[in-house]
């Protein structure tokens, strides 16, 4: 009766993954597989093993083995013969008696050079009667999978053509057009996900909409390249006090009364009450230089659309390019409210609180404050430039950054309150201040060009001179309209189509025709001929064929796996191909250290672990108000958490760290703002370095950082099934079916009268429910402790009548509601019987098999760089890999170093 439940139980596991069959005994196809000694076995073993429980109409799980096809040229039945495949190896299938799967072997298997399977090591000892017979079924269905699989791959190909997705079209775009500035991505239509990453030619197809956006996305950018002529670079100085943004807010408006929301005009630290009266200017201007270069203009908070803004909206980019900012500032405090113990005179509002700050009370400062610089498009979207500390003494900060045209730029005092409508409190004021952060002027020089004209318009136009419409913008002036027209097309198809590539421009040159027939200039019309030519299939499509990849197609997938965009001659030869000589391969390695040593090799950091770890979807799990008004509104934490991750990815692959860092690592890379948050000794200022962490902080991996921690969280509550799920999937590399439709989520109390652990105890006692949770509920739980933006917590967060109050003011000036409810429940006990107490016991478990770790991110990186997931066959070269890095205890570099080496990498 045992052994029943316990098969019950496991057939569960399989109810909806394999659907319905049809035909292995009964197939009439003639087809000699069908009739070989391996399928003989294969039918054999199931007679023997699984029949007794899946044939006939009262099948288990309503799953009849013996109506299976075995046509493996069909992909949806050589993936069913695959699952069964799997289940066996990992020990699911046929069920175990005391109900916990045991694997074939510790790392799972391989085909061996005789393309038979081999366990790592003699685990038969290890492996109960049941199993062993599961091993007899392996062998001679591995083969089968493995043969039907490398016959496709042979004729196929493993992955399908597939077009540019839309970063790697901007990418390229700007490697075309010389123009590192441009900016198109955004006007380009999602691209489809498969496997978890935007690279699978299953999902980048191309409709007529597609097309026609990439059309205007390449006019658009072609005109911007143009467009950098307009305009010689220039330096601008914009002084605070004469931007009318800031003056907007030295007097109260709206009826906001109060200094929080209101500006101060500064002389150094002395406040200037008289220009606030209107009986003093604003400004000395040019009259007196010296005293014009102290005035500045201060707040005490954050932007807040609503009621604070301190935009410089003046600057309006003429046109898009690289621009170098300087922008002078400094911190102060203002004494608190009434300090003065005189009359304000309206200066304050009149109101006598203490946290709110007093504009005629300017003390210095002792700290500095963390300012971001947002590009300020005129619709009023923003976009993150860069973060820097401004200091308590006047202090001028530079930068090159790329902005549109149109655009201005916005400070934010990134620490400083956010008031919103009812604010009570400021949590930044002390009895001794109020911190604030005054601005006495901002420079722009730009747009910035190396040579004249700009590379981006010789990119186009070549020599041509050219003349500036005020309503037209810039247009090239030829006196063989024709000529230039076909000299132009041709060098520009040399650049984007590549020398290799049929050079004939003619049917650009009729586009070129047609345009200027309906009346188009010459700048337009060949505007509109080179757009056509980025969106030819050469140069919107990766040229692969099945079998060794040729030199060509080898160094763009290397440039597009680890750039993100097209290779550099300087750096990837030309003549760069996969060969297995040693010569050849050493060469591929120096190339692939070259690239990744590259600064363009973070395109490939920010494009992996945006999808690999889902860190583009961060903004979609703001922190919700009620429940943590210490998080919410706070744009620094997360902008600070992302950074971080990246940077420890690319320490990790700079250093060759092990891949057992993905887990637990021994240090962190934290700013002021992160340390806080993780509670870590106090650090200074916003840029992040790396730390070495405390024996007894549970930090230190991927697992609990915060940007992490929040992608698997919605900013209300926390899951352990979500985040369980995250982390075999995304970190172990064990696949979660999907839940049975029909299953209500399990969502957690925010009343705070159950845990999540109580609700889930009630969901798991259904036997099919608990037989998929027990895969992944565990390291979930093992999160539990951390909320729902990474922070540390023993006790949940609840909106209900009961739990104990907490004192405090979020970042919007409202006084805390929340509660602290019932006490953090962070234990588990995984699949394979070893249980944990807290996260650091987990991060131990988790981390023990390193090679799973280093299969589970060589899987995805072959995802990225191949664009399509690894296959049956494929499984041989993985473990190949994997034994080659394992010389190097499997660092990050060294796991993707041997990929690039590899056979697999190499052919289509």
């Amino acid at each position: 009766m045992h052994l029943l439940v316990a098969r019950c139980r496991w057939c569960c596991v399989w109810m909806g993954l394999l659907g319905a069959v049809a035909g292995v005994s009964a197939t009439t196809d003639g087809k000699a597989s069908a009739q070989s000694a391996d399928w003989a076995a294969v039918s054999n073993l199931l007679e023997q093993q699984c029949l007794d429980c899946h044939q006939g109409e009262a099948a288990e799980a309503g799953l009849d083995l013996s109506l299976l096809e075995t046509d493996l040229q069909q992909q949806p039945i050589f993936e069913k013969w695959q699952l069964i495949h799997d289940r066996v190896r990992d020990g699911e299938m046929p069920p175990p008696e005391n109900g916990v799967p045991v694997p074939i072997a510790a790392v799972g298997w391989s085909l061996n050079a005789a393309d038979r399977l081999a366990a790592e090591g003699d685990a038969t000892s290890n492996v109960d009667e049941v199993s062993a017979a599961g091993r007899e079924l392996l062998v001679p269905l591995a083969q089968l999978l493995a043969t039907y699989d490398r016959k496709r791959i042979g004729d196929e190909g493993r992955s399908m053509v597939r077009r540019l997705n839309r970063f790697e079209y901007e990418n390229t775009l700007r490697d075309v057009l010389v123009a590192p500035w441009l900016m198109v991505a955004d006007r380009l239509p999602e691209d489809g996900v498969q496997d978890l990453f935007n690279k699978s030619g299953e999902r980048l197809d191309v409709s007529h909409v597609q097309l026609s956006r990439y059309l205007e996305a390449a006019g658009n950018a072609i005109h911007a390249a143009i467009d950098a002529a307009e305009y010689p670079s220039q330096t601008r100085r914009f002084y605070a006090r004469e931007e009318p943004m800031l003056q907007n807010y030295l007097r109260y408006r709206f009826g906001q009364m109060a200094a929080t929301r209101a500006i101060v005009p500064l002389i150094g630290l002395q406040s200037e009450p008289d220009v606030i009266r209107n009986k003093q200017p604003l400004t000395v201007g040019d009259s007196d230089p010296e005293r014009r270069e102290r005035e500045a203009m201060g707040v005490f908070s954050g932007v807040y659309s609503a009621t604070t803004k301190y935009d410089f909206t003046r600057i309006d980019a003429p046109t898009a390019g690289q621009y170098r900012i300087r922008f002078k500032t400094y911190t102060f405090m203002a004494g608190p409210n009434g300090a003065n113990g005189g009359d304000d005179h309206g200066l304050t509002g009149g109101n006598r609180v203490w946290w709110r700050p007093d504009r005629n009370v300017i003390l210095p400062s002792k700290r500095s404050e963390p300012v971001t610089l947002y590009a300020l498009a005129p619709s009023g979207d923003s976009r993150w430039l860069t973060t820097f500390d401004s200091q308590p003494e006047p202090t001028v900060f530079e930068a090159t950054v790329a902005l549109q045209k149109g655009e201005g730029i916005r400070p934010d005092a990134a620490r400083l309150i956010r008031t919103r409508p009812g604010w009570r409190g400021n949590p930044n004021a002390t009895t001794a201040g109020v911190p604030g952060f005054a601005m006495n002027w901002m420079e722009v020089e730009g747009p910035l060009s190396e040579v004249w004209p700009p590379k981006s318009y010789q990119a186009v136009l070549g020599e041509l001179p050219f003349v500036v419409d005020e309503a037209m913008g810039v247009r090239a002036i030829t006196e063989s309209p024709r000529e230039d027209a076909a000299r132009l097309l041709a060098a520009f198809g040399r650049r984007c189509l590549g020398d290799e590539v049929d050079a004939s421009i003619e049917p650009y040159l009729a586009v070129f025709d047609q345009a200027g027939s309906l009346g188009q200039d010459f700048t337009d019309s060949l505007v509109a001929a080179m757009s056509a030519m980025l969106c030819a299939p050469e140069f919107l499509y990766l040229a692969e064929t099945p079998g060794r990849l040729t030199a060509s197609a080898f160094r763009q997938r290397l440039a597009y796996f680890l750039w993100n965009g097209p290779a550099d001659d300087a750096v990837v030869p030309k003549d760069l191909q996969y060969a297995g000589v040693p010569s050849r391969q050493a060469e591929i390695r120096s190339v692939t250290r070259r690239m990744l040593d590259d600064p363009r090799s973070d395109r490939f950091i920010t494009a992996f672990l945006d999808y690999w770890l889902d860190l583009r979807d961060i903004n979609s799990n703001t922190p919700d108000a009620a429940l943590y008004p210490d998080y919410y509104l706070d744009e620094l934490l997360t902008e600070s958490s992302l950074i971080e991750t990246r940077r420890f990815f690319r320490e990790l692959l700079d250093h060759d760290l092990s891949v057992r860092n993905l887990i637990d690592s021994e240090f962190v890379f934290v700013n002021q703002r992160l340390a806080e948050h993780y509670e870590l000794p106090a650090v200074e200022g916003v840029g992040l370095r790396r730390v070495e962490l405390p024996e007894d902080s549970p930090r230190g991996g991927l697992l609990t950082q915060a940007s992490v921690l929040r992608v698997t969280a919605n900013g209300t509550t926390t899951s352990p099934v979500t985040r369980g799920v995250w982390v075999m999937e995304r970190l172990l590399g064990t696949h979660i079916p999907p839940p049975p439709s029909g299953i209500a989520a399990v969502e957690p109390d925010i009343r705070g009268a159950k845990t999540i652990r109580q609700q889930l105890e009630k969901h798991r006692s259904i036997e099919s429910c608990n037989a998929c949770h027990a895969k992944f509920d565990p390291a979930g739980f093992g999160l539990e402790s951390f909320d729902v933006a990474g922070g540390w917590r023993d006790r949940y967060r609840s909106i209900g009548s009961d739990g104990q109050r907490v004192d405090g003011f979020g970042k919007n000036g409202h006084q805390f509601e929340f509660k602290l409810a019932q006490p953090v429940e962070c234990s588990g006990t995984l699949r394979d019987g070893a249980g944990f107490d807290d996260i650091r016991q987990l991060k131990r478990l988790l981390s023990e098999d390193q090679r799973q770790l280093a299969r589970n991110l060589l899987q995805h990186l072959i995802v990225y760089s191949t664009g399509s997931a690894v296959s049956f066959s494929d499984r041989v070269a993985v473990e190949n890999i994997l034994d080659v890095a394992a010389k190097q205890d499997y660092g990050v570099r060294s796991l993707i170093e041997a990929l690039v080496r590899s056979e697999l990498f190499g052919s289509k």
